[in-house]
């Protein structure tokens, strides 16, 4: 058994989890006299009605605690679910087995038995973490965490803890049906089973890009200038365990919908990211002169088709090769997208990146294998692929599951014909990681791109 020791701070950095501080801010109770229900979830599964305790000021009795179920539709897995003042929680870790990307990202029991996942749950990276909760339910922010914290009031750490021998030194009340358990983590070995639990938040820190808050319970009872309870951040390679609750993230940036394209009944998830409304996948329209890559139909269905710009802007072949600035102009630039939709311009791009902010790239990449081990998390749901292009300079179809790139339906003004558009690329390599493998230039109109329509509102 490892223990992790609070109070240690200098060996807490590098021995523990890295902590902003090794005790509490002040909490302040909340009164959340008017208790939510479980009520159902979304198709993630149902949670039966439960009833959890409102609290007086400091904590106080809680009342009679009773449970709630959540089924998750994905591997058929039921959870207990309680009612704590205004949240519904998971009252058990989340044991869902997140899909292997890459080569060395994978959730993981503690010690690798089976039987460690069932009784503690999963262990996760952040990057899993923040899809690993059902349909309907979500990874918690911090300030949803503290929420918790701040409603079951003085001593929340103990209160927290279930009542387990688990806990080898000092088990918890339980007040509130929370049920915490010492789960350990994994940095580079599996440690503090039996002594620690850490859960993962949805919230980044201002530290940088590479950690994600966490949140702690121990089981030392001399820890009380903690109340038994931690705050800081992890790195996001860590894998810690995960609750979900009830609800959409108010942190949620993705909200998904559906568009059918009455041309050929493709179906495609679409997203809002800001005021604007993009499809999440490449379209897969088969105009024209459009190619799958490698002329592989497989690759059209994951990839999407690829156009050369004439082609996306449903224009003559001449404008490959003179301008036409002034016929895309005058048109809606709907092109090959379907009714309703369009190219989005150079500025409508910029638009969307702008709003992403810092290390665009990454955040707009698909988690998915594809990338190999530079996959993004995908913050937005843009979901992009390294869908490759079509070089007729050498008449070679390049760079699959290396860069992806798409057409704007505006002209670069490169040369005097006019010969090239503006293109927008993300790319794999870690060697741009100061663009955030982003890129914002040019490419001759004959190559042929994917493209992502935009709603023409």
């Amino acid at each position: 058994m490892s223990r992790i020791k609070p109070l240690l701070i200098t060996a807490s950095i590098l021995f523990a989890l890295t902590f902003t501080s090794c005790g509490l801010e002040n909490l302040e109770d909340t009164d959340n006299s008017s208790g939510s229900n479980g009520g159902t979830s979304s198709p993630g599964g149902t949670s039966s009605p439960s009833g959890g305790g409102s609290s007086s000021s400091g904590g106080g009795t809680p009342n009679l605690i009773v449970y709630g179920k959540l089924t998750d539709a994905r591997d058929s897995k039921e959870y207990k679910t309680v009612v704590i003042g205004a949240q519904t929680w998971m009252a058990e870790n989340m044991n869902y087995e997140t899909e292997k990307i890459g080569i060395t990202r994978e959730s993981k029991c503690y010690d690798n038995k089976s039987a460690n996942c069932t009784k503690y749950g999963r262990l996760y990276e952040w990057e899993d973490a923040i899809r690993a909760c059902p349909a309907g339910w979500h990874l918690p922010t911090k300030a949803e965490w503290d929420a918790l914290i701040s409603f079951a009031g003085d001593d929340a750490g103990k209160k927290l803890k279930a009542k387990s021998t688990d806990w080898v030194d000092n088990t918890g009340t339980d007040d509130f049906g929370f049920g915490a358990l010492p789960n350990g983590l994994f940095r580079t070995e599996f440690e503090g089973l039996n002594a620690n639990g850490f859960w993962w938040t949805a919230t980044e820190p201002t530290y940088g890009y590479d950690y994600g808050v966490s949140k702690g319970i121990d089981s030392d009872l001399n820890v009380k200038e903690s109340d038994n309870y931690w705050d800081g951040y992890s790195q996001k390679d860590f894998l810690l365990a995960v609750r979900c609750v009830l609800g959409d993230s108010p942190d949620s940036q993705i909200t998904y919908g559906e568009l059918e394209d009455a041309r050929d009944n493709k179906t495609y998830r679409t997203v809002k990211i800001g005021v604007q409304n993009w499809m999440a996948e490449n379209l897969n329209y088969e105009a024209e002169g459009s190619k799958c890559y490698d002329n592989k139909g497989t690759n059209c269905n994951k990839y999407g088709r690829l156009y050369d710009w004439a082609t996306a802007l449903a224009l003559e072949a001449d404008c490959n090769a003179t301008s036409c600035a002034n016929i895309v102009l005058q048109s809606t630039r709907q092109g090959v997208c379907p009714d309703g939709w369009k190219v989005p311009t150079r500025a409508e791009w910029n638009a969307m990146l702008t709003l992403v902010g810092d290390v665009v790239g990454k955040k707009l990449r698909a988690r998915s294998g594809e990338w190999g081990d530079n996959f993004g998390p995908d913050i937005y749901g843009f979901g992009a692929l390294p869908s490759g292009y079509l070089n007729t300079g050498t008449i070679e179809f390049e760079d699959i599951g290396v860069k992806g790139l798409w057409w704007t339906a505006t002209e670069s003004g490169y040369d005097d014909g006019s010969g090239y558009g503006f293109s927008k690329g993300i790319d794999s390599g870690s060697d741009v990681k100061e663009f955030g493998g982003y890129w914002d230039g040019y490419s001759h109109k004959t190559y042929s791109l994917a493209i992502r329509c935009i709603e023409d509102l």
